[in-house]
């Protein structure tokens, strides 16, 4: 990632006023994600959407994955106290059929954060002090040919300010009735003014949810963070160098607790030279997490170097870059859980090319491709072809075809699962990538100074989707996993932003998603189609954003999301609203609610019936020092 502030100049004030930012500003933000180079959204040929500063302080959230409820092309669901379901364009999973979330990768300033032991993320551990966020770029469709495997339906790009722009000491508390939160920043410039440092920590407690019969389900969550960014430049030279640490303890009813602790280096050298710029990147990931039933826990470490140039040349605008990452696992078998072999090295090489040619002043036409090898895939490679066409000074309409892949697992390869003594379930050590090939097209506008819009149609073709099935020797057990389903889906999603006056502003937003899906030759249909996902049809979302005054904020969410097919899960509709007065311009404070239209909810059901998600209420003070 080529990592770029969208605004320059200093931090703003803690309650961002609607005016600090227009619609013409907002098309005009530099985005990375979508090329790995800086360009302005309104020129970025995918399906981007993104969550700005401002969009983060005025929401009154305190976890990025309630940030990303904003965000109109993902599905957010909760499945427990600190589990949570995070989807773009469906396959969101199927918990009784063991299939997760796995088709999303997410990045938290370049560093990839998904596991690869089954492809999925855990939401809980990945936090940032989200004073310090400047944007999170959330692109829906696929993403593999610049960021690699995993990205089959969406990437998450959370990308935070440099401590140039954000290192005021600043300290912050709320408190609910279900959650309590401290955090604190304190930092400053190095000599010369040439670089700048900041550190960070927070804790977070959050309280059990309740089971459908009002029960508790004792899953209390306890989380510690902290963390550091410098960042230097010399000539022109940059450097940057940022981590974390985090502690976390997940109550489970009945169990043991479950400790989660894990920490993360990253340094990021950029130089300009010339037409082109180079960047360098590295990182250290560690995680470690202990399951409460039966014992079973694993060791992950992950080694990540990546080169990475840009140039342009005439009417061309090449990037170009390579990289290795190195997965060391170790996983202690639980009673009814093993893995094996229960420790590896995986090695994973790739290289990639993209150029982005002017046609003409109007059209545009960029191609790309990433080959990646694996020592249980092989290569595989990933290739992008986008157009993109310049219809006026305010409209651009492109079209895009792709295609992405899921990396097998040791979860789908190596996973034994007993019951008792009996063997229930193994991997499949033939198991195949999961593929997608996409189709796209999107207009994006801004036919009135008031008024934004952006849409996309999109039609997925799915092919080795994971299955359940039973031993091919026709003793049923034990079942194994397989890659017999395949099929499409299709749909749309849009949204928009319109200035209604210079003190509000709304922000409508919309998604439809249909599957077909059918079975492979030999498919047992053990399962039925279920086990690929329960995704809703229709999800619709309504944004206010309003000053009321100089110094008081109001702004109110109205979500709609259709049935769940299976286990089924009737529509829902939840408001949430947040109110922020800026007492002081060091001081400010706010109330936030959430699910205020309900106040007992599920988000994502289960055969034996999920958690129920209760009404609350934060308050939150914010100090600047």
């Amino acid at each position: 990632m080529l990592a770029a502030d969208a605004i320059p100049g200093k931090s703003r004030p803690a309650v961002e006023r609607l005016a600090s930012m227009s619609l013409e500003d907002l098309s005009q933000l530099q985005v990375t994600s979508v090329s790995k180079t800086p360009e302005p959204v309104q020129g970025a040929p995918a399906s981007i959407y993104v969550i700005t500063h401002d969009d983060i302080v005025r929401s009154g959230a305190v976890h990025i994955v309630d940030v990303l409820r904003l965000a109109p092309n993902l599905q957010v669901r909760q499945i427990n106290n600190s589990r949570f379901e995070v989807t773009a364009r469906g396959f969101g999973g199927a918990l009784g059929a063991q299939n997760f979330s796995n088709k999303l990768l997410m990045l938290i300033d370049g560093r990839s954060v998904y596991t690869p032991l089954f492809s999925g993320i855990y939401h809980d551990v990945q936090d940032v002090l989200l004073d310090d966020i400047d944007r999170i770029e959330i692109i829906s469709g696929p993403g593999a040919t610049l960021w690699g495997p995993n990205a089959m339906n969406g990437v998450i790009n959370v990308i935070t300010r440099s401590a140039d722009l954000a290192h005021e000491p600043m300290l912050k508390a709320a408190a609910g009735n279900m959650e309590r939160t401290v955090a604190g920043r304190y930092g400053g410039r190095w000599h010369g003014r040439t670089g700048a440092w900041r550190v960070y920590g927070k804790f977070l407690e959050r309280d059990a949810l309740e089971l459908q019969n009002g029960q508790s389900a004792e899953n209390d969550w306890h989380k510690t963070q902290v963390g550091f960014r410098t960042d230097w430049s010399h000539g022109d030279d940059q450097l940057t160098v940022q981590g974390d640490s985090y502690r976390a303890r997940l109550d489970e009813s009945g169990q043991p607790n479950q400790m989660v602790m894990g920490h993360n280096v990253l340094g990021r050298w950029q130089r300009p030279s010339g037409r082109s710029l180079w960047q360098v990147q590295a990182y250290y990931d560690y995680t470690k997490r202990s399951q409460p039933v039966g014992g079973a826990a694993f060791h992950l470490h992950t080694v990540d170097l990546e080169l990475q140039q840009q140039f342009n040349l005439e009417r061309h605008r090449w990037v170009w870059g390579a990289g290795w990452r190195l997965h060391r696992y170790e996983v202690t078998d639980g009673a009814g859980l093993l893995i094996d072999p229960n420790e590896r090295d995986a090695n994973i090489g790739n290289v990639f090319a993209q150029d982005t040619y002017e046609l003409t002043s109007t059209l545009s036409l960029t191609a790309g491709l990433k080959v990646e090898k694996t020592d249980r895939d092989g290569w595989v490679p990933m290739p992008e072809l986008r157009l993109a066409w310049q219809a006026g000074p305010r409209h651009l309409l492109w079209a895009g075809a792709a295609r992405a892949i899921r990396a097998s697992t040791p979860f789908d390869r190596d996973v034994i699962e007993r019951i008792d003594d009996l063997v229930f379930l193994v991997g499949n050590k033939d198991s195949d990538p999961e593929k997608v090939d996409t189709i796209e097209l999107g207009w994006r506008a801004q036919p009135h100074p008031g008024v934004s819009v952006a849409a996309a149609v999109f039609l997925n073709y799915y092919d080795d989707l994971r299955t359940i099935e039973p031993a091919p020797d026709g003793a049923f057990l034990p079942l194994r996993w397989d890659n017999l389903m395949e099929g499409k889906s299709y749909g749309a999603e849009a949204w928009a932003k319109w200035q209604v006056t210079s003190t509000w502003r709304l922000s409508p937003g919309v998604r439809v998603l249909q599957k077909d899906l059918r079975w492979k030759d030999d498919a047992s249909e053990l399962l039925g189609f279920e086990q690929a996902a329960n995704d809703p049809e229709r999800q619709l979302l309504l944004t206010s954003s309003l000053d009321l005054g100089h110094a008081v904020t109001f702004d109110a969410t109205l979500r709609y999301v259709s049935q769940l097919p299976d286990p089924r899960l009737d529509e829902r509709y939840q408001f949430s609203a947040s109110i922020g007065w800026q007492v002081t311009p060091g001081l400010d404070v706010s109330l936030t609610g959430a699910n205020l239209s309900d106040p007992r909810h599920e988000e994502y059901p289960t055969a034996d019936g999920g958690q129920v998600i209760d009404r609350s209420f934060i308050a939150q003070v914010r100090w600047r020092l």
